[in-house]
């Protein structure tokens, strides 16, 4: 397995807060944030959990599955969990469990991996850089309250299987020159983005559509949208288009995560 973090520079922002436990390291506590940080084995995989200090009873939890972790520090006084949606646990109240996985793994392990947080309320999914969502949302749909997929597209043998046997909530977010992620799908590789939505609204049966544009950030893309609604039991599907060559979170060009978090808490 790839070595999930590096603790060096957290020696100077984090404290430990709580006792070792079995395959376990020492969660560390970030005082300016209110933030407790785990890194753990669960299920056979390395995760990293990022939960409020003050966490309450049935707050959901957000996994995220991503080929690679990493534990830094972005600037001073700001945690950065592979990415810098940790500090918007604050705000959502909920737990962020980011999960390493390979290319083509199988995903029956996030029935195990559930079990890991027993009071939480609902459990939402987001692949990151690949198209494991598309693959849950085929496999599992009943699992997970919503979906959710960054900078990744199904893959082309899932898409050709087209598996999917019931409606689901999903939003995508892809910037229309990701060079990993082709917009157009990649020949072999993965589909396209407008394939790979399309199965997920044809599944839904969405009767109607509207559009509509974010204000960009100066000297950042244009940002739009379309939602697919009228779906079966109020499914939706929205599609975040990001104008630029961002093959990750998008997050330099708008609120990625609060989009995405806002998304997810509606359903």
């Amino acid at each position: 397995m790839k070595k999930i973090f590096c603790i060096l520079s957290l020696c100077l922002l984090f404290a430990a807060s709580c006792e070792k436990g079995p395959d376990s390291e020492t969660p560390v506590k970030s005082e300016s944030s209110s933030l407790v940080v785990v890194a753990e084995t669960i299920a056979d995989h390395n995760v990293v959990i990022v939960k409020p200090s003050e966490a309450k009873s049935g707050a959901p939890v957000v996994v995220v599955l991503t080929d690679d972790l990493e534990l830094k520090t972005r600037a001073a006084e700001q945690l950065d969990i592979n990415f810098k949606a940790a500090e918007h646990c604050l705000i959502g109240g909920y737990t962020l469990c980011v999960v390493e996985v390979a290319a083509g793994e199988d995903l029956s392990f996030l029935t195990s991996l559930k079990e890991g947080f027993p009071y939480a309320s609902k459990f939402y999914l987001l692949s990151y850089c690949n198209g494991h969502a598309y693959t849950a949302a085929m496999q599992m749909p009943s699992e997970f309250a919503a979906f959710g997929c960054v900078s990744g597209t199904i893959e082309v043998e899932a898409y050709k299987a087209n598996n999917f046997t019931q409606p689901v909530s999903f939003v995508h977010v892809h910037a229309t020159e990701n060079s990993v992620y082709s917009w157009t799908g990649v020949e072999g590789k993965s589909a396209s983005v407008p394939l790979s939505v399309g199965a997920i609204v044809a599944i839904n049966e969405c009767t109607h559509y509207t559009t509509g544009e974010l204000l960009p950030r100066q000297g950042k893309g244009l940002v739009s949208y379309t939602k697919y609604l009228g779906g079966k039991n109020g499914h939706e599907v929205v599609l975040y288009s990001v104008d630029g060559k961002s093959n990750g979170w998008c997050d330099a060009e708008f609120e990625v995560y609060n989009q995405i978090w806002n998304f997810f808490k509606n359903h």
